[in-house]
């Protein structure tokens, strides 16, 4: 009896199986076919190679792509680690199809990826505008990729060594370049929000230093009164949830600190205790117009439904109404930077406002310090009036 076969190239004829053993960068499924003698020629070899591919055993590495295989990691990996967040994948994800997909190197064999194909990508993205940060996160996670590369044997050492993140020379990079509020907008921004709908917010934000999520995710019973303290141990977050099959949903919840440092104590300055307690009392007679529970788990900062503030919404609103009042457009993380600079100017040492601010090291802090530069030169002009003799040609 002649063995079944399904399948005819070049005058002989196959079985053949053709079965989806992943997934492109794209998403789209990756079919491979399996050729044999027969049926169970072709099974024995479909059934090998799926064995390898769940005994993480590299077939077809040689023919891999940077992207394919970058996919594979991070939706196949990463997604479903337990030891980071959905909101983190979620930056991961964005990076890979901002960064990666679409640019020539995603489409190269992995083994091919050599450091001087690196550094010109690199080269590349920063010509484009890409920040300084930008390329540097992009590396951060590129150097987690390259070494699960390495452990699984797709390549033998890491072509990120011996790279440099392009920045211009000289200056501040612009994602380590400070826009803080002056002393005169201080004042012009305290005018400005006086019948500002969100006005306790952003004095708030300004006299603790408190990240924008870590605002948004404040309940009362975070506030202590007796104290005058503020716990922080929870930021409000919303991102996009990516599932397998790479489709999103937006999600808004509260989440742990982006690290351990960022779970601390906050004192509140004296002065700023009765906007807390005008927030709080604002916040009661909206619960009892709504005929809503006032309780610990209430948000300090809610909408007009007593639930969370949407971040977007707030920073749409922030930047209109500096707008309004002529001040320039400045990010909401400012205000924080602002509160940063302001310790520093009044002597306020590196470690104690790195224990503010929830940094992980003071060398994070110490970005503010350039600030201290300008105010040495204005003190040393003041010696102007010293040296009024007129000076011999």
């Amino acid at each position: 009896m002649p063995t079944k076969t399904n399948y005819t190239t070049h005058g002989v004829n196959y079985f053949r199986i053709r079965v989806t053993v992943g997934k492109q960068s794209d998403g789209t499924p990756i079919i491979k076919a399996f050729y044999g003698k027969s049926k169970k020629d072709a099974e024995r070899k479909r059934d090998e190679y799926l064995n390898q591919l769940r005994l993480g055993l590299n077939v077809d590495f040689d023919k891999a792509t940077l992207g394919e295989v970058m996919y594979t990691w991070l939706f196949d990996f990463k997604r479903i680690s337990e030891n980071i967040k959905p909101a983190t994948f979620s930056r991961y994800e964005g990076v890979y199809r901002k960064y990666i997909k679409p640019y020539p190197i995603a489409s190269l064999k992995l083994a091919d990826v050599k450091t001087v194909v690196i550094q010109r990508f690199y080269n590349t993205l920063f010509e484009e505008g890409h920040t300084t940060a930008s390329i540097r996160y992009l590396n951060s996670l590129l150097r987690s990729f390259f070494n699960f590369a390495i452990e699984q044997d797709y390549i033998v050492k890491s072509p990120l060594r011996g790279t440099t993140i392009p920045s211009n020379t000289g200056e501040i990079t612009k994602d380590r370049k400070l826009d803080v509020y002056t002393d005169t907008e201080i004042e012009q921004l305290q005018t400005a929000i006086q019948d500002y709908v969100h006005r306790n917010l952003i004095l708030i934000a300004i006299g603790t230093g408190i990240r924008q999520g870590e605002l948004l995710g404040l309940q009362w019973k975070h506030i202590d009164f007796t104290q005058k303290t503020i716990t922080i141990n929870q930021t409000l977050k919303t991102y996009s949830k990516i599932k397998a099959d790479s489709s999103r949903e937006l999600i808004t919840e509260l989440q742990t600190p982006k690290s351990r440092h960022s779970i601390r104590t906050v004192p509140i300055p004296k002065n700023l205790m009765h906007i807390f307690k005008q927030q709080e009392q604002e916040t009661q007679i909206k619960a009892l117009s709504l005929g809503l529970p006032f309780t610990p788990e209430t948000f300090v900062f809610t909408n007009s439904n007593l639930s969370y503030l949407d971040a977007r919404a707030l920073l749409r609103s922030y930047k209109r109404m500096l707008k309004r009042n002529g001040i320039r457009e400045r990010d909401f993380h400012s205000l924080r930077h602002t509160y940063a600079t302001q310790l520093i100017r009044r002597g306020i040492s590196i470690e104690v406002i790195a224990e503010l601010l929830g940094h992980s090291s003071t060398d994070i802090t110490r970005i503010y310090t350039h600030i201290l530069e300008d105010d040495k030169q204005k003190a040393v002009e003041r010696l102007n009036d010293m040296f009024t003799f007129t000076v011999k040609s």
